[in-house]
């Protein structure tokens, strides 16, 4: 067993270089979240998304303005889909704002709530890197070429999202039998190929199907729209490019979440928290590709229940608490570059 081992394997205050009480007393004051941030956020993200969207010379996709619209459209809806994590690690508090959010952004972009839901097993201890955990792949074992080519998976993201609402949704409502593998199989924003989502003991929400029926029945009227003319072809095409580009940042984003060294078992607290990865460094450009706070992914698994908003103050007050020399710090890298540098770079053995 290596050093850094023998010390994640002693316990937060050895491993982090913070004893978890009193990590939790640095920030206790920090839990509540600021409504009007919130609101404040998606309404520009929103603004600024739809303009650009709208701004865009849609017949000619390939024109410098054309260009120009798609970019700054990418990176606002972007920011604005990605408020589904702060849905999922806040649903009590955030239950109107969710209501808007579908409305204006999650149904729409096809990203229903129900679908990351899952997420909270990516914070529990019996399941983060398991095969239980659907967004966590040992990325750092995997062949080189198997990682350079996700992103690309993008291209497929839109088309995969039409298919399974306007298709798999009512052929699932119709055939029961299919209805299980749907939801288990085809629910989920998951990046572990192979995950199948549990099924809730109780049965399926009705929160699921509301959202569902939402996503059909928006994808329904686009498809109405456009076969009678009222919905132009440009736009769709312009639509495609928006979603595929925003979903290939967002691959980039995951790569670059964790190290993703584990070995699919399960890992203790200290662990989790190395295995994660904060990009502190040049700000305004990494709020683009990791916003809503998940540039501090390490603060956030470290604090998975506090707001983004307070996420930076959080590791300010970490730093200062913390030896410049503890093990917490392992988990900074500069760039998002250097975070894929250092992943390509991991030793592993390469399968054809």
């Amino acid at each position: 067993m290596t050093v850094e081992s023998r010390q994640v394997q002693a316990g937060s205050k050895e491993a982090l270089g913070i004893s978890m009480a009193d990590a939790r007393s640095l920030v206790s004051d920090l839990t509540e979240r600021r409504q009007w941030i919130y609101w404040l956020d998606l309404a520009a993200c929103l603004t600024v998304g739809y303009t650009a969207f709208l701004l865009c010379p849609a017949q000619n996709l390939l024109s410098l303005p054309a260009v120009a619209c798609i970019v700054v459209a990418v990176f606002a809806f972007y920011r604005a889909v990605l408020f589904v994590h702060e849905l999922v690690h806040a649903e009590d508090d955030l239950r109107w704002f969710s209501v808007v959010w579908h409305v204006l952004c999650g149904i729409p972009f096809l990203a229903p709530k129900f679908t990351f839901e899952f997420h909270h097993e990516h914070h529990a201890s019996r399941t983060y890197g398991t095969a239980e955990d659907g967004e966590y792949v040992t990325y750092a074992s995997e062949p080189r070429w198997r990682i350079i080519m996700l992103p690309f998976t993008a291209l497929g993201g839109p088309l995969a999202f039409v298919f399974r609402f306007l298709v798999l949704a009512p052929l699932s409502w119709l055939i029961p039998a299919l209805r299980p593998v749907v939801l288990t199989r085809a629910s989920s924003l998951m990046i572990d190929a192979d995950f199948e989502r549990p099924l809730p003991p109780e049965g399926t929400p009705r929160s699921w199907l509301v959202q569902e029926f939402a996503c059909f029945a928006y994808t329904s009227a686009l498809l109405v729209l456009l076969l009678l003319g009222f919905y132009s072809p440009y736009r769709l095409v312009e639509a495609y490019a928006v979603i595929a580009l925003a979903l290939f940042v967002n691959w980039l984003r995951v790569l670059v979440a964790h190290r993703y060294e584990g070995k699919s078992e399960r890992m203790t607290f200290p662990e989790q928290v190395l295995d994660s990865i904060d990009h502190p460094s040049v700000p305004v450009l990494g709020s683009l590709w990791a916003p809503v706070g998940l540039r501090f992914h390490a603060v956030h698994h470290f604090f998975p229940q506090l707001p983004y908003h307070q996420l930076g103050e959080a590791r300010r007050r970490l730093m200062a608490a913390i030896p410049p020399d503890a093990g917490y710090w392992s988990t900074e890298d500069r760039s998002l570059a250097s975070s894929l540098r250092r992943l390509l770079a991991h030793p592993r053995k390469e399968a054809l």
